[in-house]
């Protein structure tokens, strides 16, 4: 529960993360060994050898980067049907360090199943583009206004891994579709994903609040998504 809001009857209000999601290309990849994580337990960390790739199932990780100052950077949130330790497809040792943002389930898959026949190597190819549009779409925002940037992450955020849930209906009566994060995202998280100080997050999360686009507290949030991206815009015509 998160203030009025209410998850549609039959969902599980505790543990959100263990819906399924859809994704067409999952039964092409074979696995095999499943591995549960708790939240905050580390997958795999940067410069380690990659022995084999995973499969997300369930749940949501934390896919932290190094910069280049050294300091670290939240590249993306991993959610069901995502292939995470992908740089043993190279032969290379893991670049990134991935945490559970909340319970998690993972299988390691089977490469030389998964890549010996066509549709493994179709379910595995469009597993990998689709990630990497997302990486696409997150340097897309570098040019815009911290607000904006904020905005868009956060919405394509909530489109891809939240859940539809009930909450406060609009003043002027327009249809509202409220979808709540099935992990905690913090301020920080917020600040690593967008590249700017906790405070500037903070700053763009109450006013995302006050205009109602998001609800909640302590990282449980929901949000609405059209109006985020209306707030996206807003701020990119204040900096203009």
């Amino acid at each position: 529960m998160i203030g009025s809001l209410r998850l549609p009857q039959g969902a599980d209000a505790r543990y959100p993360h263990q819906q399924r999601y859809s994704h067409d290309h999952v039964p092409a990849i074979v696995t095999g060994s499943v591995r549960r994580l708790e939240r905050g337990e580390t997958l795999y960390s940067e410069g380690e050898e990659a022995p084999n790739a995973y499969l997300l199932l369930e749940g949501v990780l934390r896919v932290i980067v190094p910069t280049a100052t050294g300091k670290p950077r939240l590249a993306d949130f991993a959610g069901p049907g995502d292939l995470v330790a992908t740089a043993v497809f190279e032969g290379l040792q893991h670049g990134e360090t991935v945490v559970a943002a909340d319970a998690v389930k993972v299988a390691q898959v089977d490469l030389g199943a998964t890549l010996g026949r066509p549709a493994g190597r179709l379910g595995v190819g469009t597993a990998l583009v689709t990630q990497l549009n997302r990486s696409r779409e997150l340097a897309d925002d570098l040019g815009l206004p911290m607000g904006a940037r904020i905005c868009r992450i956060l919405a394509r955020l909530t489109r891809r891994l939240g859940r539809e849930c009930e909450g406060p209906a609009d003043p002027s009566g327009k249809p509202v579709q409220w979808r709540r994060l099935p992990f905690s995202l913090t301020h920080d998280d917020v600040a690593l994903m967008a590249g700017c100080a906790r405070v500037t997050a903070t700053r763009v999360l109450g006013e995302l609040k006050a205009r109602g686009a998001l609800v909640g507290h302590r990282g449980d949030y929901a949000l609405v998504p059209s109006a985020l991206d209306e707030a996206a815009d807003e701020y990119v015509y204040e900096a203009i």
